[in-house]
């Protein structure tokens, strides 16, 4: 993945910048902190394999090809002559999605992602990742699973990194969009995909080390950033529990 450079100022220009930084009055240097999001992290996002065949499976190729085809004729437009390292689609996000997006959501768990998987759209155009998560908690389920604690589901998203026939990886991303990672915890919030037990993610808060991170750069999302996990659940909880 390509980087750009850029150059914030020279050696001595920062040094009598910080002169004359120390003698300013504390209250002029003082800035509201805002939440600091995690880094981005391309590892993330699955592989695929431009060569990869189907399942040999017959029941397993029929899921795989009726997941697929949902993808087909992507604006990612999938190709071994794709320009340069990494290809983002833009303005296909609501920038303006709830926080807690209960109501455009069928399901709404925490759970634990413990695999993830990347395959192409059936005419090898798109590219969608795939992530196995065992749920610990349910908050809402008008689903035709019938949940229960333990369930194991898959959640989708759009995106993925594509492995070329000459070994040339490429990144594929939905722009404000992130992937989950395996071995972490989530609240995931979901709706119906194509069969009974693959959802679609909407939106999601990755939940580690006693703290809350937004999976998405969505401005609602972020207004919960590094916030404490149990207060953060609890709260979602009495929102659950409203009708």
């Amino acid at each position: 993945m390509t980087h750009n450079k850029i150059v914030i100022g020279t050696l001595p220009l920062l040094l009598a910048l910080a002169g004359v930084l120390a003698i300013l009055p504390n209250s002029q240097m003082r800035k509201p902190v805002k939440p600091q999001r995690r880094a981005f992290d391309e590892n993330r996002y699955p592989i695929a394999d431009f060569l990869a065949a189907e399942p040999s499976d017959p029941t397993e190729r029929v899921k795989r090809r009726t997941r697929a085809e949902k993808y087909d004729k992507s604006f990612f437009h999938v190709s071994p002559n794709a320009p340069g390292d990494t290809t983002s689609l833009t303005d296909v996000v609501d920038p303006n999605l709830p926080a807690f997006p209960f109501a455009q959501s069928s399901v709404v768990v925490v759970g634990q992602v413990t695999d993830a998987r990347a395959y192409l759209s059936r005419d090898k155009t798109g590219v969608y990742s795939s992530f196995t998560v065992q749920v610990n908690e349910i908050l809402k389920d008008t689903s035709k699973v019938s949940l229960t604690v333990g369930s194991v589901i898959d959640g989708e998203r759009e995106g993925g990194r594509v492995r070329f026939p000459s070994g040339h990886l490429h990144l594929f991303i939905v722009n404000r969009l992130d992937m989950p990672q395996v071995g972490l915890r989530y609240l995931l919030f979901l709706k119906n995909g194509v069969d009974e037990r693959t959802f679609q993610i909407i939106s999601g808060y990755e939940l580690a080390e006693g703290k809350v991170y937004a999976l998405d750069d969505l401005p609602n999302a972020r207004a919960n950033e590094n916030a404490d996990e149990l207060t953060f659940l609890n709260k979602v909880r009495n929102l659950a529990s409203q009708p």
